[in-house]
Parts: structure tokens; sequence; C-alpha cells
């Protein structure tokens, strides 16, 4: 008799069992996204920084050293310039003033054709600098949209796995309830 009665209140059991309400796909998913909104509270991640802001910072150093080159030999040739005009003779009278003065504004010319001849030389190096600088940029950009894509993907993966792990346990509608109230992880994992 004692038996009958065991083996009883185990039928009765297993038919609660059965009839519990079981959760459905949608509520799933919320309790899902709850998990995820609680793991990503337990354990922040750090925080990345933007490859951006490094190639930025590296190319304006190298941008203010290629200016530097410049302007050293912008005022190489301004410093040739003034010696060549103190090497002129001292004039002493009008025409020898007048051509004093044509002979510095002709050294001005040569020395200006001079200036614009380095000017010319630092720009193959200035378009090469902002080409490669755009390339890098390019590169991180592309780099960051990948992750971002695996990243989602992975998410996307592990959301499919979370519903399928939860239609085998046959998760019930209270379990999936206790999940969405809880405000802790810990709490989310307790739920039975």
């Amino acid at each position: 008799m004692k038996k009958l009665a065991t083996v009883f209140v185990a039928i009765v059991a297993l038919a609660f069992a059965a009839c519990a309400k079981k959760a459905t796909p949608d509520e799933v998913k919320k309790a899902y996204a709850k998990l995820v909104e609680l793991q990503k509270a337990a354990n922040p991640a750090p925080a990345v920084e933007d490859p951006a802001v490094k190639i930025n910072g590296d190319f304006a150093q190298k941008l203010q050293a290629l200016q530097t080159a410049q302007a050293e030999a912008l005022k190489a040739v301004d410093d040739e310039l003034a010696k060549a005009k103190d090497a002129l003779p001292k004039a002493k009278g009008k025409k020898a003033e007048a051509a004093n003065a044509a002979a510095a504004a002709k050294l001005d010319e040569e020395f200006n054709a001079k200036k614009n001849e380095a000017a010319q030389g630092f720009a193959p190096q200035f378009a090469g600098l902002n080409k490669a600088k755009a390339d890098a940029l390019k590169a991180a950009a592309d780099a960051k949209a990948k992750a971002e894509a695996d990243a989602k993907a992975q998410a996307d993966k592990d959301q499919a796995a979370y519903l399928d792990k939860a239609v085998k346990d046959r998760t019930t509608k209270a379990k999936v309830d206790c999940q969405l109230k809880a405000a802790k992880l810990d709490d989310f994992n307790k739920c039975k």
C-alpha cells in the first residue's frame, strides 16, 4: 500500500510537471536579452580605444616633422638670399643704387624660384603622407566593422543556442518570469 501511494504521488507530480506552462520562444528571447544585460553589468567590457585616434596622433607627428623639414629648407634658402644680398657692393650714387636695386630684385626673383622649387620638392611627401593616413584610417574602419559583424554573428549564434537549450530543457514560464524580474546575475542564475 505504501508503495502504491508513492507511485501515485510520483505520477501526480509528473502530471503537474508535464502540465506546467512552457515559456514561448519570445519569452525565452527576452530572458536571454536580460541575461546579456546582466552579464554586461556584472562584467563590463574594457573601453576599446578608437584606432582612428591613434592613427591621427601618429600622422600628426609625422606631418609636424615634415612641416619642420620644409620650414628648415625654406629658411636655408632665405639665409642664402640674405648672404647674397649682403655680398652686393655698397652703393654710392644714384646709378649704383639703381644697379644695386636691380641686382637685389634679380636675386629676389631667383631665390623665390628656389623657394618654390624647395616647397614643390615636399609636395610628393605631403601627398604620400596623406594617402598613407587615409589608407590606415580605411583599414582601421574596415577592421572595426569586421569585428562588430563578428561580434553580432557570435551574439546571434549564442542566442540561438540558448533558445535551443531552453526548448530542450522545457523551460517553464515561471522560470522565465523569475529571470525577467532578476536584478542581478546571481538572482537570474538562481531561478528554477
